[in-house]
């Protein structure tokens, strides 16, 4: 560091931090990221700056000094500087090109004297070759320099200095950052220089030289002008190639020989044996080629060795067939229209198959491509039973498609494991059987494979018949309550006192149905009759509290009265939430009210049938009493001659 002060440096330009002293570094690496960094330092800035990285700064003395002999590490900016330092070491390590021309002089100086006509023409080829190569440390040091730009760096540096600092700083600041925006671009250029220093010292293999030396000069005392002389010949080349040619050589040309005598060209003996002979003689030559990469990447030669004559043919057959059907029209329709095509292409088109268009083109062109193994297989006994594909193969698309949805219907059925005895197919037969005679067994086993009712989508099921009501013993309620039906196979629930001689006159009681299931949707339509007082709940109530307790207490009924010929609510029992219309709305009496309850989704709702104008369902409070698993259609009884009339109760897949 004390030389810097000592030295003279030819930069005018003060540091702005400390005027009294000359700038001695420029940053010239990730200004980029700073764009109001200042890239100059003095010496003292050197000294204070406890960050200061040195492998972004370089000395503009040195800059200034060497850009004419030296390369420079730091400068231009690359993603790896040490390519810089590579290529540097290898430039002095390299022989000057002198050197080389004096090498190549020698060796073509000693081959002049056997060969002198064809030695100047290759000598004068191969010393301009030398010419062209960067073999010294100049030529690499020229080329890095036009990379680089470095002499660009210097002029900014050399020229402008009495230029206020700003101006200064600015100028070479944004040579820097043109510089650096091509990292990527000078890294790769100065990359492809290093690599080229590995390659010079590769570019003349003396050994090579000296061997074809040798082998050009024994080549020349086997020439033989006469013909009885051939046999002896032959015999003097095997023995020159035996002492000559290691065994990676012959290993060589038997491998070249593999690919020649490949059973696919359907070369002669005669011609492999002198192609054999001839490549053993040039043995040397053959030397010099490369076999890692002879194949094409992730390919290996076709075996046709192990295949016997027969399938050579066929191979044979197929690339001509190929050809054919590229070149000539009328072989190509001839074996669209061939016989095996066609019927293969019966089969195919056959819509049961459900094969898109796609994938038959591809088919064909497959079809068409490999005709030469397929025309020989026998179509004509390709069906088992061709009269049934012929039946199956001329329905219309509408028939197979509803012919399918019965057998995914079959199919569900049987994944679900669900009976027969449970299907709706099954209810509709039971419909049938009441109105016309079949053979039940096949009757039955024809609906049990094709189960086409259960593809209908039912609106409801009616189930008032299955329906089971009970009638709570609590305040004497078995005793007072009844449970008929009438001529329209509708259930009429009410109170009969008149020969009740308990205590519990006009005192509420329970009749419910039995537990319902969570996953079915339930619709009841109820129609009401007044008695004395004009009183009703319906809703559900928990089986286990049938006898213990009144059922609107479980807080999931819908509780009114009749109040001038008119269906008022009067609430407090669970369900009185208004979706639609309000408390004050009066329905005519002899409105039909029904009861929603979907337990599994805690849905249970009331709404006038069958306008739906009014709908009223149970409390977000109270949904979690719907969890329960014992819960029951509930009618409240109270007053004498009142009366509920269930004209409907469904099963419904949505309401």
């Amino acid at each position: 560091m004390d030389q810097l002060t000592q030295n003279s440096i030819p930069i005018q330009q003060s540091c702005i931090f400390h005027p009294q002293n000359k700038l001695a570094f420029i940053q010239v690496n990730e200004i980029s990221s700073l764009p109001n960094s200042n890239i100059f330092q003095c010496v003292d800035c050197f000294e204070q700056d406890l960050q200061f990285r040195g492998a972004n700064y370089m000395l503009i003395q040195k800059i200034i000094e060497n850009s004419d002999s030296d390369f420079h590490y730091k400068w231009p900016p690359l993603n790896d500087q040490q390519i810089i330092q590579n290529i540097h070491l290898k430039a002095k390590n390299l022989n000057s090109t002198q050197s080389v021309l004096n090498q190549i002089n020698s060796y073509f100086t000693q081959l002049k004297d056997e060969i002198i006509q064809k030695i100047d023409v290759a000598q004068k080829k191969a010393i301009n070759q030398a010419l062209e190569m960067p073999f010294g440390k100049e030529q690499i040091l020229k080329r890095y320099q036009e990379i680089s730009q470095i002499q660009n760096l210097k002029q900014l540096l050399m020229q402008d200095q009495n230029k206020s600092f700003a101006l200064y700083q600015k100028s070479c600041k944004e040579f820097i950052q043109q510089v650096e925006l091509n990292k990527g671009k000078n890294t790769q250029l100065l990359q492809d220089l290093l690599n080229q220093c590995d390659n010079i010292q590769q570019l003349i293999d003396f050994d090579k030289l000296n061997k074809s030396k040798v082998f050009l000069l024994d080549f020349l005392d086997q020439f033989n002008f006469f013909e009885d002389q051939i046999q002896s010949q032959v015999r003097a080349d095997n023995n020159l190639n035996n002492n000559i040619l290691p065994q990676q050589d012959n290993s060589k040309i038997d491998q070249l020989m593999k690919l020649i005598s490949n059973k696919t060209n359907y070369c002669s003996e005669v011609f492999l044996n002198q192609i054999r002979q001839q490549m053993q003689k040039l043995s040397l030559f053959f030397e010099q080629i490369s076999f890692d990469k002879m194949n094409q990447e992730g390919k290996k030669s076709i075996r046709f060795s192990e295949l016997n004559d027969e399938k050579i043919n066929s191979v044979n057959e197929y690339v001509e067939h190929l050809i054919q059907i590229q070149d000539d029209p009328q072989h190509l329709q001839s074996v669209k229209n061939s016989f095996q095509i066609s019927n293969l292409l019966n089969v195919f088109d056959n819509k049961f198959n459900f094969i898109s268009n796609n994938y038959r083109d591809n088919m064909m062109r497959y079809l068409i491509e490999t005709y030469p193994f397929s025309k020989n297989i026998n179509t004509d006994q390709m069906f088992s039973e061709e009269q049934s594909f012929n039946i199956l193969r001329s329905l219309e698309s509408n028939y197979i498609k509803e012919f399918v949805k019965i057998v995914k219907k079959k199919q569900i059925l049987n994944e679900n494991q669900q009976n027969f005895d449970n299907s709706q197919t099954y209810i509709v037969q039971q419909k049938i059987l009441e109105s016309f005679r079949f053979k039940k067994p096949e009757f039955e086993n024809t609906l049990k494979q094709f189960p086409i009712f259960d593809l209908l989508l039912l609106k409801g099921k009616n189930i008032l018949n299955e329906l089971q009501f009970q009638k709570s013993s609590f305040y004497d309620g078995n005793q007072r309550i009844e449970i008929v039906k009438n001529m329209n196979n509708q259930f009429e629930i009410s109170t009969n006192e008149a020969r009740y001689q308990g205590r519990y006159k006009n005192c509420y009681s329970n009749c419910i149905s039995q537990i319902l299931e969570r996953d079915k949707k339930y619709i009841f339509r109820i129609q009401f009759q007044k008695g004395d007082q004009g009183y009703f709940k319906i809703g559900l109530m928990k089986n286990e509290n049938f006898n213990k307790n009144l059922g609107h207490y479980d807080q999931m009924s819908y509780y009114f009265r009749f109040e001038n010929n008119k269906m008022k609510y009067s609430g407090g029992d669970g369900i009185d939430k208004f979706v639609k219309g309000d408390k004050t709305q009066l329905l005519d009496e002899n409105s039909t009210l029904e009861l929603r309850v979907w337990l599994e989704r805690q849905q249970v709702e009331v709404l006038n049938y069958p306008d739906y104008s009014y709908q009223v369902e149970i409390q977000d409070q109270y949904k979690q009493n719907l969890s329960q698993k014992d819960l029951c259609l509930y009618f409240n009884l109270y007053n004498h001659q009142q009366k509920y009339i269930l004209k409907e109760a469904l099963i419904v897949d949505q309401f």
